[in-house]
């Protein structure tokens, strides 16, 4: 059976500028053929059983070419999956979509173009650029600057006679090439210019001047592609209007755990950071359980939420169920814990302090009871450590590394629970880098003291246990 090709538009940058049909179309996928410059972030869609095929064009590299990627969306399609064709932008502006629906035509696969943002629209909005004004410009109009050296060149006369905006893109290598065709041709040496790189990314930064000196103005603040021109009176709204650049995380490297629907990176974003992942899709390893005789123990504490699962499938191959738990105490570690043990219609014995373990202790102990704890084998040391009582190991975790948006360069890590805390330390425990002088904001003592126990130094405390106080955290160690 034949499948079918998604000819998707990613978006200028920022993964949230994607359609939400998109978003569908990437969750459905079996194969994502994928460009070099679309976001990364938008692989937290993917299903963790997608082949992912990079076709991107890096600089001073041999890349594949237009027909190698076509061949690669008919063989796909041809074995019966459903592809999806990751294009930064829009398919059908600048983006050869075209001429890959024409491939797939002659060849018979049923496809589909969803439209995507253009960073011809959304950069200059994000800096602050109207590309129509009333009174100022009333039409704007969109070119490829990479054209100039090519016998396909643009019509410089008929570009001369517009009156609108104008809108290079892919044209920082012949920017001079631009301004000079431009004012040779009648435009004022003073028309105003507008250099926008990395558009809608947190990373975005703008600068403008004029025809007859943007270029030097280029060099000295080392703008560089991906960029996009912006010529015209337009962009004198530019310092009045610029919003992004004026964020108070701005350029700021934040990393969290990757999360489909977190409201921390939303906040964090929403303030301009830049959000770096480590990977949060994993692989539970269930571990053969020893259980004693639940009937001669007085209750149970759980590390975590997975702990509290793998404990339940334990039951379930036993041919028990949670009705053998009902003459026992059970605790839960950390908010995500409390919530999976709540969900289940569970009574936890003593939340209240579930986020302090020293006088949870000491709670237990004057209970002169047996108490078994159960948790994963990457916080066999910290839970061994801190509780006097015997530890059953009931899970591992691998991770997906395709997830993860790197770490290097980030200026801070936000860990919110004791999950993520402890997803952290095994992580970081599998990478080629040391993190433990890194400054992490945390969210409650469990989650501080899983830090400290794994020699990480520099924890800062939010003042109260709220995403917003994390948020407000960040912005207070910067200085903003």
């Amino acid at each position: 059976m034949v499948g079918f090709v998604s000819l998707l538009g990613a978006g200028p940058g920022d993964s949230e500028l994607i359609t939400v049909k998109g978003v569908r179309r990437l969750k459905e996928a079996e194969v994502l053929v994928y460009d070099r410059l679309v976001n990364y972030e938008l692989f937290k869609y993917v299903s963790p059983t997608c082949e992912m095929i990079d076709v991107g064009k890096k600089p001073g590299q041999d890349s594949i070419s237009q027909e190698e990627i076509e061949d690669i969306l008919i063989d796909k399609a041809q074995s019966g999956c459903k592809v999806v064709r990751l294009k930064s932008g829009d398919p059908y502006v600048f983006g050869r979509g075209g001429e890959e629906a024409q491939s797939l035509l002659a060849t018979g696969i049923p496809f589909e173009v969803v439209p995507g943002l253009s960073s011809a629209l959304a950069g200059p909005s994000y800096a602050g650029v109207p590309l129509t004004f009333r009174d100022v410009a009333t039409s704007f109009h969109v070119f490829t600057g990479h054209l100039m050296d090519e016998k396909e060149s643009l019509n410089w006369e008929a570009i001369s006679q517009i009156k609108g905006t104008l809108v290079f893109l892919m044209g920082m290598k012949n920017l001079s090439a631009i301004c000079r065709e431009l004012m040779d041709r009648g435009y004022s040496e003073k028309t105003p210019v507008a250099i926008i790189e990395w558009a809608t990314h947190p990373q975005q930064r703008s600068i403008d001047g004029k025809l007859e000196n943007i270029c030097d103005l280029v060099a000295e603040n080392g703008f560089k592609a991906p960029s996009i021109i912006v010529i015209g009176d337009v962009v004198s709204f530019r310092k009045e209007l610029n919003f992004h650049e004026r964020l108070p995380l701005r350029g700021k490297k934040i990393l969290v755990q990757e999360t489909e629907t977190g409201r921390l990176p939303h906040l964090l974003r929403d303030t301009g950071a830049d959000i770096l992942t480590f990977p949060a899709r994993t692989k539970l390893l269930p571990n053969e359980m020893i259980l004693p005789d639940l009937s001669k123990l007085t209750g149970l504490i759980f590390a975590d939420s997975n702990s509290w699962s793998s404990f339940l499938n334990e039951l379930k191959r036993r041919g028990q169920d949670i009705r053998e738990l009902s003459h026992l105490k059970l605790v839960a570690l950390g908010h995500h814990a409390v919530k999976k043990l709540e969900k289940t219609g569970m009574i936890i014995f003593d939340q209240e302090l579930s986020s302090d373990y020293t006088e949870l202790v000491t709670r237990l102990a004057a209970d002169e009871g047996t108490w078994l704890v159960l948790g994963p084998d990457y916080r066999k040391e910290e839970l061994e450590t801190a509780f006097p009582y015997p530890l059953q190991v009931t899970h591992s975790m691998d991770f997906d590394q395709r997830f993860e948006l790197g770490w290097k360069g980030c200026d801070v890590v936000c860990l919110p629970n004791s999950l993520s805390a402890s997803h952290f330390v095994a992580w970081s425990d599998k990478i080629d880098d040391n993190l433990t002088e890194l400054p992490i904001i945390v969210m409650g003592a469990s989650t501080r003291k899983v830090l400290e126990t794994s020699a990480f130094t520099n924890i800062i405390e939010t003042d109260d246990l709220t995403l917003l106080s994390m948020r407000d955290k960040a912005c207070q160690i910067f200085g903003r």
